[in-house]
């Protein structure tokens, strides 16, 4: 498999100021219950999967697990939901897009499995993903639509859309899967100074997540999470962690250009002489 994907991520989850993930410790209360979600940001083919574009399509993966994420004896359990919806990709059709993002996010083997490149590292972390299924995924800011990771507060939601057994000619069911909302954690690091986000660099979930740049601390405001096909996938706290920032995965990795030859890669340079 071959794919480049680039674009923002968010992370949230019921652990109160910094997720102990980010820096390799146990959850706390010994368990963690969250949410990733990735969103394939750009105009055109900035991401592709074996050649085919997904730019503009959103991936959340829930997950929760109890203990150290390695090698604990309660591995992960994830739910993968994939949205196709504002794909930029307008001569595939959706069940295509739907599987080849569930092949990338949701069946990638692990490194125990063979897996090879970034996505390898991601399934470690997902653990058993019990299923994917597609859904209406919302990532919005309160000014401008701008992503900018230290601005403006945020609301991710996650919807499903289902028929009524009970009344099938009725209106679809609309299912909350997820809501959450928050903005930046900011301190003062002097009298009178601008209030700073909060930001951490070459942490445990930076390398899983390909973080590109420093990742910036969240204050969560609110997070809803229902999800019954994960065992104690029901939540409803507010006051909680998160992180946002940006991602790059690439396999296979690029070729060392020769000096002064751009790799393409956002944001590197050429490796110097």
């Amino acid at each position: 498999m071959e794919y480049t994907l680039t674009g923002n991520f968010l992370e949230a989850c019921d652990c109160t100021v910094i997720c102990p993930c980010w820096v390799d410790d146990d959850p706390v209360e010994g368990h963690c219950t969250g949410f990733v979600l990735w969103e394939f940001t750009g105009d055109g083919t900035e991401s592709e999967i074996d050649g085919l574009v997904v730019t503009g399509c959103k991936v959340v993966s829930v997950a929760i697990h109890a203990g150290n994420r390695r090698g604990s004896s309660a591995p992960a359990t994830s739910m993968i939901y994939i949205d196709v919806s504002e794909c930029k990709n307008t001569e595939t059709t959706d069940e295509e897009l739907f599987k080849a993002l569930r092949g990338t996010f949701a069946k990638h083997p692990t490194k125990k499995g063979g897996g090879t490149g970034p996505l390898a590292e991601l399934a470690e972390m997902s653990g058993t993903v019990v299923g994917a299924e597609p859904a209406r995924i919302s990532f919005e800011f309160d000014k401008d639509g701008r992503a900018d990771k230290d601005e403006h507060r945020w609301t991710a939601t996650v919807t499903r859309t289902r028929i009524n057994p009970q009344e099938p000619q009725a209106e679809p069911l609309q299912d909350l899967l997820i809501h959450a909302t928050g903005q930046p954690e900011r301190f003062d690091v002097a009298e009178n100074a601008k209030s700073q986000p909060l930001e951490l660099s070459n942490t445990a979930l930076t390398y899983e997540l390909q973080a590109q740049n420093p990742v910036t601390a969240q204050a969560g405001d609110e997070l809803i999470i229902n999800v019954g096909a994960l065992p104690g996938g029901n939540i409803n706290v507010k006051g909680r962690s998160g992180m946002r920032g940006t991602f790059h995965y690439r396999h296979p990795a690029a070729q060392q250009a020769p000096a002064g030859v751009p790799t393409g890669m956002p944001g590197e340079e050429a490796p110097a002489s």
